[in-house]
């Protein structure tokens, strides 16, 4: 049972690699759908593995580095090429959309370096840039919601320019609060999650989910503003 504690966080990070594989392959076969869901299921996985470890008292360097590499894979790496295969059928120009996916996994890559080695500059509840995890999960959201309507929600020039939107939100020094910061308050949380079952059931979840995720960082970025003003 010991040993079990001891390497539960690592099991969940390397299902998370698993996942960030297979969205991969997914991708690659035209299932952008699924390829979607992997990299959601990876971003709730790597949310709760950091909390594991420290929960259970065996946060290790090891454990950290790990989590950076994995999470390069399954939200750089498999959000760029789930972007390419979406854009592929369309007579977008395809150096727009590889060069976007470029500079979105160089994104991911320096957040995620700067994060280890700077650590001390971050506030507790809050993160420097926009997390990687966040990023992937925004960036499979927008295909979701795209593939949700016959008639496509974005056009095609969006995606190119999203990539790189995401990408220096990451890299800035914006500071974006923890999600429970923001929902620690029952009566907030109630009114979101009740407003977003209504929307969900009129439109489509992956919209609503899009939506709140474009509401949490809009809050972030007017936040950092507003502070600017002072």
């Amino acid at each position: 049972m010991s040993a079990l504690r001891q390497y539960l966080p690592n099991l969940i990070t390397f299902t998370t690699l698993i996942l960030g594989m297979s969205s991969i392959a997914l991708s690659i076969e035209g299932h952008l759908n699924l390829a979607s869901v992997l990299i959601l299921a990876g971003h709730i996985l790597d949310s709760i593995d950091g909390g594991v470890a420290r929960r259970l008292g065996v946060s290790s360097e090891f454990g950290t580095q790990l989590d950076s590499l994995v999470d390069v894979i399954i939200f750089g790496g498999a959000g760029s090429v789930l972007v390419w295969q979406h854009l592929s059928p369309t007579p977008l120009n395809r150096w727009s959309y590889w060069v976007s996916g470029v500079i979105f996994v160089l994104a991911c890559s320096y957040r995620l370096a700067r994060f280890n080695l700077h650590t001390d500059e971050t506030k507790p509840n809050e993160s420097l840039g926009l997390t990687t995890s966040t990023s992937g999960a925004f960036i499979a959201l927008a295909v979701l919601a795209d593939h949700a309507f016959e008639q496509h929600l974005f056009p095609d020039w969006f995606f190119p320019l999203f990539l790189v939107l995401v990408s220096t939100l990451m890299v800035s020094r914006i500071r974006f609060p923890e999600l429970y910061v923001i929902l620690r308050h029952r009566r907030m949380s109630l009114a979101i999650l009740s407003t977003s079952l209504v929307a969900a059931y009129w439109l489509t979840p992956q919209l609503v989910w899009f939506g709140l995720t474009t509401g949490y960082i809009s809050f972030g970025v007017l936040r950092a503003g507003f502070r600017q003003l002072l």
